[in-house]
């Protein structure tokens, strides 16, 4: 059993990701790990987590996964709100609150309680309703001080990177020292993250009227321009996207007597990625993979047996999934 003691505070000082690790002691039938303080009046925080064991033990969870992961269910966006002036004078009648979230099935909530322990920030937010679950950060010292740094070492691509590029200069404008608010430039920021925005061309003409803008100078989005991958793809973040958007499945022939049942992995890739990420997925699951349309989504799938037994089974071991997927895996 692998024991982690992840999280110690010291005069309100956090230990982040410098995680003490600890085998069990041969000669010894029990073993606890321990978080120790010099002042005996300090509060002791120790918490002991068992690895999740399938393929092999996962000792701590792969940065790349968590920026694969989000590049599949992750987003960043930034909420916008009407505030009611009479009640608030002195506000220019919206706030603007940057978000990061990632949302699961919730069948896959530890997936998201260990990505919480990994950045000791947030909360894990269960919707029954949907049967869903969410990681979000809304707290800005830690989208700052926490999440901007791991996407700037572990980036994301495309479309996802174009609205982290935007999420950040969001950021850096609502911060205190950045002095009075460009107010129109948050919106434009604000609203050009994301394509797949319900926000009409209406609904922006509204929040720009509310902040007292010219009717002249409408906003105008901000295009997405990031075209090429231009950091290197990990295994780790391949492995992230397919447990966010990947599937494993049995394919049956029409004719069971004549034809062939076969696994197959399958994986969607957005319109912008499907090119570039397949041709380098290729390298780490076999060069019998196929890309295929299916309306505006594009399917990377290998059914090739000899593919999957020499490099997608090995591959996967190597860079296990966390979520429920990796059940299906097993199967």
């Amino acid at each position: 059993m692998l024991c982690i003691s992840y999280f110690c505070r010291k005069n309100s000082y956090f230990c982040r990701k410098n995680y003490d690790f600890c085998r069990n002691n041969k000669n010894k039938s029990k073993s606890k790990s321990k978080c120790n303080s010099q002042n005996k009046n300090k509060r002791k925080i120790c918490k002991q987590f068992s690895t999740l064991s399938y393929s092999k033990p996962i000792k701590v969870i792969d940065p790349y996964y968590i920026s694969g992961l989000t590049q599949a269910d992750g987003s960043f966006f930034c909420s916008i709100e009407k505030i009611n002036k009479k009640n608030h004078p002195n506000s220019k009648g919206l706030t603007f609150t940057p978000i990061f979230d990632i949302t699961l099935d919730l069948d896959s909530k530890s997936t998201l309680d260990r990505i919480q322990s990994y950045f000791e920030c947030g909360k894990v937010i269960t919707k029954l309703s949907d049967n869903t679950v969410r990681y979000r950060i809304i707290n800005r010292k830690d989208l700052v001080n926490i999440i901007i740094p791991h996407f700037k070492t572990y980036p994301v691509f495309f479309n996802k990177l174009h609205a982290f590029n935007l999420f950040s200069q969001i950021l850096e404008l609502l911060s205190p020292v950045s002095g009075e608010r460009d107010l129109k430039r948050i919106l434009t920021l604000s609203v050009s993250m994301n394509l797949a925005s319900r926000r009409t061309d209406k609904d922006i003409f509204e929040l720009s009227q509310i902040l007292g803008l010219s009717s002249n100078e409408p906003i105008k989005k901000i295009p997405d321009t990031i075209y090429n991958i231009t950091s290197e793809f990990k295994p780790g973040f391949l492995a992230g996207l397919i447990d966010g958007d990947g599937s494993f499945n049995i394919s049956f022939p029409q004719n069971l007597k004549t034809g062939k049942i076969k696994p197959v992995l399958s994986l969607c890739l957005g319109k912008n990625a499907a090119t570039q990420f397949f041709n380098l997925s290729k390298s780490y699951l076999g060069a019998s993979a196929v890309l295929s349309q299916s309306k505006a989504i594009y399917i990377l799938k290998i059914s090739s047996l000899d593919d999957l037994i020499k490099y997608v089974i090995p591959f996967i071991d190597n860079n296990p999934l966390l979520t429920k997927k990796k059940d299906h895996y097993k199967i």
